[in-house]
């Protein structure tokens, strides 16, 4: 029996849209491909989320791989709450879980900047359980350790949980510890696929 959902946040209850912020930027093809490359496509956005290295050195470590392009990175930081919108389904999403009975978590990869501009801002925060943020624990997913720190703090059986995710390294990760997995592409799939494992929704 299912008794816990666990959800990722961009991509799942968010939207990271940092190629439309680009575009409303007014940026040409070319540079939105050489900041996208420098940035979120690149070894360092992980680093970001995991809340080792400061803003401002994981801005200079992205303004190295292409400086021809360090304007629009350095604004890109400066914005970057603009790359991220609730999705107008999350809130209720989770209050629907919560009243059917389900413990809900966040686990998500999230710097912490960000992460307290979403605690402000976004609805469906504040509904959820708990959470384990990747900037907290310093470690991203697919990491075991991230998913471990999640076990333990709240007590988790994974073989009664349900792990929900956009990536599918992070689903992998998951599948590891033993946890029922969704790779979520759209949202209606995904109500499908919960109410497949038995989730009442």
């Amino acid at each position: 029996m299912i008794r816990t959902i666990i959800l990722d946040i961009g991509q799942v209850l968010a939207a990271f849209r940092w190629e439309d912020y680009l575009k409303e930027c007014g940026y040409d093809d070319e540079t939105r491909e050489k900041v996208g490359k420098a940035t979120v496509l690149s070894q360092y956005w992980g680093e970001h989320d995991r809340g080792v290295l400061s803003d401002d050195e994981v801005m200079k470590l992205c303004c190295q791989l292409d400086p021809s392009v360090e304007t629009e990175i350095r604004k890109l930081f400066q914005e970057l709450t603009q790359t991220v919108v609730e999705y107008p389904y999350s809130r209720n999403f989770i209050r629907s879980l919560k009243e059917n009975g389900y413990k809900v978590y966040f686990l998500s990869n999230y710097e912490g900047g960000s992460f307290a501009y979403a605690r402000e801002h976004f609805t469906f925060i504040p509904e959820a359980d708990g959470q384990v943020i990747s900037y907290e624990v310093k470690h991203i997913k697919p990491e075991k350790e991230i998913y471990e720190a999640i076990i333990q703090k709240y007590g988790i059986n994974p073989e009664e949980s349900v792990f929900l995710d956009d990536s599918a390294a992070n689903i992998k990760g998951a599948e590891r510890f033993g946890f029922h997995t969704i790779l979520f592409t759209d949202y209606e799939k995904a109500l499908g696929e919960l109410r497949e494992l038995g989730v009442r929704i």
